[in-house]
Formats: C-alpha cells, structure tokens, sequence
C-alpha cells in the first residue's frame, strides 16, 4: 500500500487484515463512524502529507483540490459497488460461506483497492512533479524516519506480546459483526496467529526497495510521460516492485488467513449469523446513503 495514505488506511481497515478487509475502506471506517470520517478523507490524507512534506500555497491548494476530486470520484463510481458487495456477503455469511467465496471476496477488495490508488496515482505524479529537490530530500528522509519508528515499534515487542496484540485485535474486529465469541472460535483465532507470524521483516525490507525506486522515479520527475508512468507503478501497481520474500509472505499469510476465516465461518452459530447479516446491511446501507444514492 503507498505510504502517502498509510495512517488514513489503518483507519479504513480493522476487519480481519488488509487482505480480506471487506470493501476495505467501508468496513474499516465502520468502527470509527463511517459518517463522521468518510467525508472527511480528503483532509485526514492531505495533513498526513502535508506532515511528510512542507508544500508551498500553490502546491498545498492543489493537493486539496486533487484530493477533493478523488473523493468525489470514490462517492460516485465505488460507493454502489462497496455495498452491492456488502449485501452479497450477507447473504454469503446468512447461508455459510465456504473457502471459496473468501477467496472471491479477498481479490474482489484487492481489486477494489487497485481502483482508488489506479484513480489517485495521476494527481500524485502531477503535485510530484512540482517538487524542489529540498522537498524530494524532506519527503523520502521523513518515510524513511517512519519506516525506522515502525521497525523500532515493533523490535521493543517480543513475539509473544505480538501475538496477544494481533489475537486481541482479530477477536474485537470479528465480535462487533458476530458478538461474542466461543472459546472454540477464539482457539482458532489463537492458532491461526500462531502458524501465521508477522512479517515485519519482509515488509521492510520491501518498504526500503520502494523508496529506492521512489527516490529514483523523482530524480526524473521532470521527464513527462516516463515520470507519471514510473508513478503510476509505485502507487497503484506496487506488488509489481514486490522482492521474492515479501512476495512470498504475502501469499503465505493470505493462504493462511482463507483458511482462518472459512473454518470459522464453519463454527458460526445462527444467531451469530443473524448478527453478521445485520451488520453488514446495516454498512451497506450506511455506505449507499454516503453516495448520494438510495437503493
């Protein structure tokens, strides 16, 4: 995920993990109130890159104008699409949804989060463009100080302590759709943490091959075409400059946490169900009604 939207995304993603959020950025926003947050995107993401680097009043007026677009584009053309998809889970959660319906529901929101950075890459590349070479050096010493602060997060943790965090947070995330779960659920959410361990490492590791290759499409930013085509990779097709490891953690996580939530699904009982459906209607029609449209 580009990392000019990075704080914004932890928000917009608390179901489960980044790879079967549903409709990643509706569910997320859920548990902060969609209402409240979601209009308000455009600014939640303008201070976060603003903090990364210092803009002049031309650049700051447009990147409040390119980041008004965006939205409003996201209200018009995805919207509909989040929560047509909500209403198809219900349905899928209601009947009992098998490993293969998590596997459409995993690449559906890949692709749903394709869409918005595929959208937002061009006015990106065009405030980039903009940028002195004090403001390149400002913005890639600040990503890397982030990369550092995150790396030094988690060394201070031991493998256990992560572990109780990311069980502690799947529990949460999964009980305000289902309510309280079974002992048995919960050894199953503590033994999918324990064979799924974090890569932090990896993701590092590949967040530092990034900012080379950011740091190097900017030293040609003035180039036009080759600048915005270098851009669009780095922000919408980043899993094309993935290294093999990070790669590979990812599918191995991804493999892993299918086979989490269709075991799960399996021990959901009726009333847990009947809970899941409401909620996920009750975001679909919460996400419809943020579109202007009303089914």
């Amino acid at each position: 995920m580009p990392p000019i939207v990075r704080p914004a995304a932890r928000r917009l993603t608390g179901f489960l993990s980044r790879w079967l959020v549903v409709a990643a950025l509706a569910v997320g926003l859920a548990g902060c109130g969609l209402g409240l947050v979601y209009p308000r995107l455009d600014t939640v993401v303008g201070f976060y890159i603003e903090g990364l680097v210092t803009l002049d009043k031309a650049q700051s007026a447009e990147l409040k104008r390119i980041l008004a677009g965006n939205l409003d584009w996201h209200r018009r053309s995805e919207l509909d699409r989040y929560s047509a998809f909500l209403r198809e889970l219900a349905g899928a959660v209601e009947r009992g949804a098998g490993r293969e319906d998590w596997i459409v529901a995993s690449r559906r929101t890949e692709e749903y989060w394709r869409r918005v950075f595929e959208q937002a890459a061009p006015g990106y590349a065009a405030l980039a463009a903009t940028f002195t070479d004090a403001q390149v050096a400002e913005l890639l010493s600040n990503l890397e100080r982030e990369d550092e602060k995150d790396r030094r997060e988690f060394d201070s943790r031991t493998p256990g302590q992560r572990a109780e965090r990311r069980e502690k947070s799947m529990r949460r995330a999964l009980e305000r759709f289902t309510g309280p779960l079974t002992p048995a659920q919960r050894a199953l959410i503590r033994e999918h943490v324990a064979s799924s361990p974090s890569f932090m490492p990896e993701w590092l590791e590949n967040r530092r091959v990034w900012r080379g290759e950011l740091a190097e499409a900017l030293a040609g930013r003035r180039n036009g075409a080759e600048f915005e085509a270098r851009m669009q990779v780095l922000v919408a097709r980043p899993d094309e400059l993935w290294t093999p490891r990070y790669r590979a953690a990812v599918e191995q996580r991804r493999e892993s946490l299918v086979d989490f939530v269709a075991a799960l699904d399996a021990t959901l009982s009726a009333p847990q169900r009947a809970a899941a459906r409401r909620q996920l209607l009750a975001l679909a029609d919460e996400v419809q009604g943020l579109s202007g449209r009303r089914g």
